[in-house]
């Protein structure tokens, strides 16, 4: 008995133990990742975004570009840590020649939006730190700095009081969602546009990239059309009588629902063609794995020789791309 009480006093201790040991790393994690989302932008070029839960996780991955969609075509990066997510997106860009093994220089740009400026900074730093890693990993004379901006985004953002990296989050909601205009997203915070940001992806109606100028042109004019009955009923109805409001109000919702559906099934029919273009982008993908496959295999085959050769080369490289955080050099509203 008195073995029993000793065993079972042994368990308790042990599992206490793993108990705080499991409490610390939460809450390291939640001190560096924050208590919302981040939504998180990667140029090589390709371009790809990832949502990254407070614990870390991606829990969406979305093509910025055509390059991007066929980086991310045959990653599955939901589910994996930010760590594991920028390791294969390095490994993919590489295997696809996105990134030139024999380069001298390879420079991924990386910006990240979350709600709180500091965790902000710190999850752009975390980001960073990452992809130096994976090139590290592989003696490749790479690292990540800072995403720069053109003078015309950085105008465009200027002139509604945000910063570059807060209005392309606004563009791709808007470019997701079917229900909002740009004017209407600007004034949302940063959690509600990454979540939406989410829902869209979870919604699995993404439109492919080569078709993307279609589809919003197409739902223009869906929008041209129906819009302005929309405001010219809007405006009858804030001046109608009170026998007049019911008949108005249900003639509202019947256009609204139509636009609506209207919208629906542009999208669906743009998603299935999407589908089958993905079928040919699929083949594509094989193939430009099969290009590179035998310079990249003889790339990785001498890891261990350049490491020993060029490693604080790489180091100091990298620190040089140390810069000033986004925030810092576009002091907008976000």
């Amino acid at each position: 008995m008195r073995k029993m009480k000793q065993l079972l006093f042994a368990v308790i201790l042990l599992a206490a133990v793993f108990g705080i040991v499991a409490c610390d790393q939460t809450e390291e994690i939640t001190e560096t990742l924050g208590t919302t989302d981040s939504y998180v932008t990667i140029d090589i070029n390709p371009s790809v975004s990832l949502v990254v839960s407070p614990a870390g996780i991606v829990v969406a991955a979305i093509p910025l570009n055509e390059d991007g969609e066929m980086l991310l075509l045959e990653l599955e990066l939901e589910g994996l840590t930010l760590e594991e997510a920028t390791d294969l997106i390095i490994a993919e860009a590489i295997a696809l020649g996105f990134i030139d093994v024999d380069s001298e220089e390879v420079i991924v740009t990386v910006d990240v939006t979350n709600s709180d400026d500091a965790i902000q900074d710190r999850v752009r730093d975390r980001v960073k730190e990452h992809l130096n890693n994976a090139f590290l990993k592989r003696a490749m004379m790479g690292r990540a700095e800072d995403k720069g901006y053109d003078p015309e985004l950085i105008a465009e953002a200027e002139g509604y009081g945000v910063t570059p990296g807060f209005l392309l989050l606004a563009k791709s909601v808007v470019e997701l969602n079917d229900e909002l205009t740009l004017e209407d997203v600007l004034l949302m915070d940063k959690e509600d546009l990454i979540a939406l940001v989410k829902d869209a992806k979870e919604a699995a109606k993404d439109v492919a990239q080569a078709l993307k100028e279609q589809f919003f042109a197409a739902r223009q004019e869906l929008f041209d059309l129906y819009l302005p009955q929309i405001e010219a009923l809007n405006a009858q109805i804030a001046e109608a009588t009170e026998e007049e409001l019911d008949a108005l109000v249900l003639q509202l919702e019947a256009l609204e629902a139509e636009l609506h559906a209207a919208v629906i099934e542009l999208r669906d029919e743009f998603h299935v063609e999407s589908m089958l273009l993905k079928l040919q982008l699929k083949i594509q993908h094989q193939a430009k794995i099969a290009l590179h496959h035998e310079k990249v295999q003889d790339f990785l085959d001498h890891i261990n020789q350049r490491k020993e050769e060029r490693q604080e080369d790489i180091e100091d490289y990298q620190d040089r791309g140390n810069g000033t955080p986004m925030n810092a050099l576009y002091p907008g509203r976000y």
